[in-house]
Formats: structure tokens, sequence, C-alpha cells
């Protein structure tokens, strides 16, 4: 891999202050380690890249103290967002959770979240003085990560239905319900689900993760891999995604795929048409692929059939059921309470246990912190995505889709505190305040 050769350009990422040097190499480790919210995690809060986001932090505090100002580009409205839902936060577990230590630590899973995972990432990224090195030194990490975890799910799958041995039996996780979760669908066979503690989590990273590494391997004319490595690096994604088998990942991919093709339609043509041969014979032997994998091992039928099964499942019984546990009790709050939500952990300050608590960041939200809170996560949500549409360069389609991904993932999980959404949104406005236009 060319991350092990010594070059110039390394040499280069290695000037400049003390400081400067370990955000470069702290930033690259943290995308190394962002697969790891589950897996080697230390217990069910610290894990690796939040030890690491941790020191990240503190480098961006001692760089503004000892430079008395801001990196170009960092101030935006984000800030404006995330320091208004942190004082939401705040304000709402004071009137709500004050001496429930449950609450509180909701509370810090917030501001964490925000501060170490977006705040200080995003510092780190603009603060960094050699851009296009850094663009190319995070699309490198990215693939690295994203293929390993490719590569991991596909053995996990193959050594536990082929030959009854779980991998993830030999890795420690931080508490007994994830390592003995037991992802079995249409009661068949065991599900992939990585480094991730389920395969729907596992499946979230993918998505947000596997466009960057298609833009870099065939549309960014930095990598230097071979073709054969690419396509088999590409395969490895892919089956990733089949053999995690999760419906939602299998329902918004395309969707997100669909969405930004129409956004960049006008693009997509011009580039087709100018690599009018190229396109022909790329699709013809993609085509054949699928269909001889299709035709070997019935994808689409384990597509179908896990849609099927999902909509006459517990797990969608569940999810249902905690939905309508949200429209049962918020909608029963007072006008003020419904601003400001019942506080963070609501329902358990509320009487109820955690099984009640929603499987949804946006219900989650809206519970917790009120119609504020969620008006917040929705304004973030779109500054993000105005952010992807501005980048006029190849990246921004790829960069679309993530974030579009991710925006409707979050309709199926409400575990806010990965690290992997929020890296993917400072990373598209970095791109749009530095690449949009070269």
């Amino acid at each position: 891999m060319d991350i092990l050769q010594t070059n110039k350009p390394w040499t280069r990422l290695q000037r400049g202050s003390g400081l400067d040097y370990w955000s470069n190499l702290l930033l690259l480790l943290y995308i190394l380690t962002m697969p790891f919210v589950s897996a080697f995690a230390y217990t069910d809060i610290i894990s690796m890249p939040l030890i690491l986001a941790v020191f990240l932090f503190i480098l961006m505090l001692i760089k503004i103290i000892q430079s008395v100002k801001l990196p170009e580009g960092f101030l935006g409205f984000d800030l404006i967002i995330i320091s208004f839902f942190s004082f939401l936060v705040l304000f709402s577990f004071i009137i709500n959770g004050w001496g429930n230590s449950k609450s509180l630590n909701h509370t810090a899973a917030y501001l964490s979240t925000f501060m170490l995972f977006y705040v200080g990432i995003k510092f780190t990224l603009f603060n960094i003085q050699d851009k296009q090195l850094l663009l190319k030194r995070i699309l490198q990490f990215i693939s690295y990560t994203t293929v390993i975890s490719a590569v991991y799910a596909i053995a996990e799958f193959i050594s536990f239905n082929a030959f009854g041995v779980n991998f993830n039996n030999y890795i420690p996780r931080p508490n007994e319900a994830e390592a003995w979760y037991n992802p079995t669908v249409l009661s068949l066979f065991y599900r992939a689900r990585g480094f991730a503690p389920e395969s729907g989590h596992f499946t979230f990273m993918m998505e947000l993760f596997s466009p960057l590494v298609v833009y870099y391997f065939y549309f960014s004319g930095l990598c230097k891999w071979g073709k054969v490595k690419k396509a088999i690096s590409s395969t490895f994604i892919v089956l990733s995604f089949i053999f995690a088998v999760s419906t939602a990942s299998f329902v918004i991919v395309p969707i997100a795929i669909l969405f930004a093709s129409l956004v960049y339609a006008k693009r997509i043509y011009f580039y087709i048409k100018s690599h009018l041969p190229k396109f022909v014979v790329n699709t013809i032997i993609i085509s054949a692929i699928v269909l001889i994998s299709n035709y070997l091992f019935s994808f689409y039928s384990l597509v179908f059939l896990s849609i099927m099964d999902k909509m006459d499942s517990f797990s969608y019984d569940d999810r249902q059921d905690r939905i309508n546990f949200f429209y049962n009790n918020f909608f029963h709050l007072d006008f003020l309470k419904k601003l400001y939500g019942a506080g963070p952990a609501g329902s358990i300050l509320m009487g109820f246990d955690e099984t009640r608590s929603i499987l949804s960041l946006y219900y989650s939200v809206t519970f917790e912190l009120g119609f504020l809170g969620l008006l917040c996560i929705l304004l973030f949500f779109s500054y993000t995505l105005l952010n992807s549409l501005k980048i006029k360069t190849k990246i921004g389609f790829f960069l679309l889709i993530s974030i579009i991904s991710g925006v409707f993932h979050f309709h199926f999980i409400a575990n806010f505190w990965y690290p992997w959404f929020w890296f993917i949104a400072a990373f598209t406005i970095f791109c749009n305040k530095t690449f949009a236009h070269e």
C-alpha cells in the first residue's frame, strides 16, 4: 500500500510545528479507528476514536491559545446551530433531569459528541496547512478503513455460516449484550456486523464511507492502486453490504444514488458523453458480474426476502411500539415541554425503563429536547446538504450520496454518538470551503 511509502508529500505533512504534526498524525489514526465503536472498546462510552478525538480537541485548545485566532473558514452557521443545541441540552437537563445520573450521562453524550466528533475534527481539518495533501491522506485512510472493515465482515460471514466459527467470540466488546448479539436473518444464516454493535449500524458506516472510496479509486486521480486491486476492493465493499443483510441499507443506498444522480444529471450526462466507450465497456462488465453473481448466489432473492422478513418481524413491531410510545407520551406534555423536551434520557425521567427508548434520532431528539432540538438537527443536516450541493467538483456527488444516506439512516437508529456522520459532515464543509471550484 502507498501508505507505507516514504515520499516527499508525507515529508511535507510532517513539517511545521510539533502541534501540527501531532494533529496530522492523530487525525489519520482517528480515521483508522473510527469503525471500532464496539469491538475493542473499553467501555460502553470509552472507545479508541473517542480517546483520539479527546487528544485532538486538547490540541485544538492549545493551538487557539497559542495563536489567539481561528483558522480561516472554520467559523460558520453550523457552529451557531451547535452552540444553540448545546445550550438547549444543558437547559433541558437543568429543568428536567438535574440530579439524575442517567440524564447527566445523556447530557454529556450530546455535548461531547458535537464538541469532540465535530468541532474538534473540523478545526483540525481547517488548521492543517497543506490542504491538497490532507485531502489525499483522508481519502487514503478512509479507503483503508472501509476495505479492512469490508474484508472483516466477509470473513465473519463466511467463517460462521460455512464453518460455525464466530470471530466475534475472540474480539472484546464493551458489554455482554454486544458480545452475544445474534444477528440471524430469515432463520437461515448469521449476518455480518463488522466491528459495530449491530449489522445495521455497520452498514450505516459503510454507507457514509463507501462513496468516498469509489471517488478515490476511480475519479480523484490520486489513487495509485492497480485496476485489479481496485476491482477486488470494490467487490469486497459490495459483498459486505450484502452479507450484512441490512434492510435499511438496501432501501437507502439506491435512494441516495438516485437523488444525487438527479441533482448532478447534467454533469453525469456530459461525463458519460466524453467517456462513452469506457462507460459502455464498464457497464457491460459490471452487469455481467451482477447477473452471474445473482444466478450463483440469488442476491436479489436475498434482498427481497430480507425486506419482506423485516416488515413482518419482532424488530419491526418493536420499532413501531417505541414510535407509538413517543406519540402517546410526547403529545401529552404541556406546550413549553414540547418546545424543550422531557430532558436527556427523557423516558427514564418520566418513569419508564430503557426499553422504551426510541430507535430513531428524529423521534428521540424530539422527545428529549423538544421541537427546538429537532429544529437544530434539521438545520444542521440542511446546512451540510447545502454545502455538499455547492461543491462543483466530482467529490461533491459522492459526498451528497454519503450525506443523504446518513440523514435517511438516522430515521432507523438513534445512536448519535458514533463518529461517522459527524466526520463526513465536517469533511463536506471543509471540501466546500477549500475545493468547491477547483
